[in-house]
């Protein structure tokens, strides 16, 4: 377990604004004017909100073994990297246009789809890392029987058959060896 040396300003909010007040505090609406007395109850009330929510935080990151300081600006923020957000998160599926030579980037995204229009004479799957999981698929478009060249990093795929409007779906794992390895048979619907 880690730690966390953030505290909470005034843990028992003595002398503190309670929300309704603060809510319709004018220093806190408009903010404080130059030379503008900031008594204390408004004080203690920005300073409580702002300190429980870091402290909050702290807490909940050495629940999970970080340990959270204000002795050390790097380390902190350094510890705060490891808060996932949006930014982090691969796309979950995409669909690729039609195109002979498909480029496939695994560091965007977790699974593909491109509708058959005719051969795929070079597919690229790039950027792929140990332990992920991505899915493939191929639909033939109405006319069907378009094949696909899969690349050397993918071991045993499945053949896309030709059955038109068909799609063949492919789940692969890649191991410490960067190489797509196929979890199970292809599926076909």
């Amino acid at each position: 377990m880690g730690s966390s040396n953030i505290q909470v300003w005034n843990p028992n909010e003595i002398n503190q604004e309670t929300d309704a007040e603060y809510s319709a505090d004018s220093l806190r609406a408009g903010g404080a004017t130059v030379d503008a007395i900031f008594p204390s109850p408004t004080a203690n009330k920005l300073f409580y909100q702002c300190s429980i929510m870091a402290a909050a935080l702290g807490q909940a990151l050495a629940n999970k073994g970080f340990t959270i300081s204000d002795a050390d600006f790097g380390a902190l923020v350094a510890a705060l990297m490891n808060i996932i957000t949006t930014a982090d998160l691969k796309g979950l599926a995409l669909y690729v246009p039609f195109s002979p030579t498909l480029v496939f980037d695994c560091s965007k995204y977790n699974s593909f789809q491109v509708t058959l229009s005719g051969n795929v004479t070079s597919l690229t799957i790039a950027n792929a890392t140990f332990g992920q999981i991505i899915a493939i698929a191929f639909t033939q478009n109405p006319t069907g029987g378009f094949t696909v060249a899969w690349p050397s990093n993918v071991l045993s795929p499945g053949a896309v058959g030709g059955t038109p409007n068909a799609t063949y779906l492919q789940l692969f794992e890649v191991l410490a060896d960067n190489l797509l390895h196929p979890l199970g048979g292809q599926t076909v619907s």
